[in-house]
């Protein structure tokens, strides 16, 4: 109890200072204080190494290393954009089939990766379609984390709760984007990624096969020009059957795009999750 408002406090102060930053400030202490959050977490830096080396054999130690320092620098920064999403400037890119299935009036699942400012998807879906809702495990101890949010109008159930994929389906029902990330580990059902057996979360994929509703894929990357294209893409345009295999299927679809994302943007993505575990 008391670390954890150790850690209210100290978050609180991090981000009541970082305020008084510019944006350009902010990227520069995220370039400064990743190295070394890594440098630190030995643990955390030595699984990104694993994984990139997983994912792409052909880079050499230094290059592995490049990617891992380069990527966390994005997802650090990424993290701090989370707090003022307000003052992030992006485009969206989404075909015309793909933007009508967004705007379905019974709604639409979507699965999305943790890349750069991983909480861009469910702030573009509700920019677009004024009716996001995202699962988040909400930390307890910053108070403004949930603000993050509010100030969004995003819809968004802690994971923590009893019940959260219950309410995520409520959510669908009443005809709300579902926005879940499906990049992480998790035992839900096998898949293969980089051509490594592994486990991956079938959330989005559910939420379409209970509400039969749309499968999509949304990421976001950003730019040298400061500014982030957040991507749509369709995966099922009608909705995932209810079946073990078509469930599979379709997951398994979602983690071969996920496979040319990442390869097209390896500095952008988040290694260190403990993705194949052993």
């Amino acid at each position: 109890m008391m670390k954890s408002k150790l850690a209210g406090i100290l978050a609180k102060l991090l981000i009541k200072g970082l305020m008084t930053f510019s944006r350009a400030s902010r990227f520069k202490f995220a370039e400064f204080i990743a190295p070394i959050i890594l440098k630190v977490a030995k643990k955390t830096r030595n699984r990104a190494i694993k994984n990139v080396t997983n994912a792409m054999p052909e880079l050499t130690s230094e290059q592995a290393n490049s990617v891992v320092i380069q990527s966390y620098k994005n997802i650090v920064f990424g993290v701090l954009e989370c707090f003022w999403l307000d003052e992030v400037e992006m485009d969206i890119e989404c075909d015309e089939q793909t933007l009508m299935l967004l705007n379905n009036s019974k709604g639409v699942s979507v699965a999305t990766m943790h890349m750069s400012c991983y909480e861009l998807p469910p702030f573009s879906m509700q920019k677009l379609i004024g009716k996001a809702t995202t699962l988040s495990k909400v930390p307890t101890f910053i108070d403004s984390a949930q603000d993050i949010y509010r100030k969004a109008n995003i819809n968004v159930i802690d994971k923590n709760q009893p019940n959260a994929f219950l309410k995520l389906l409520q959510a669908s029902r009443k005809g709300d984007a579902i926005c879940l990330h499906a990049d992480h580990y998790a035992t839900d059902v096998d898949v293969t990624f980089f051509k490594r057996p592994t486990k991956a979360p079938c959330g989005s994929v559910m939420i379409s096969a209970y509400s039969k509703v749309p499968l999509l894929l949304c990421y976001s990357i950003l730019n040298p020009n400061g500014r982030y294209t957040v991507y749509f893409e369709t995966v099922v345009d009608s909705y995932v059957e209810n079946t073990p295999t078509a469930i599979k299927k379709a997951l398994q679809k979602v983690y071969q795009r996920f496979e040319h994302i990442i390869l097209e943007h390896p500095n952008q993505w988040y290694w260190s999750y403990n993705r194949w575990k052993e």
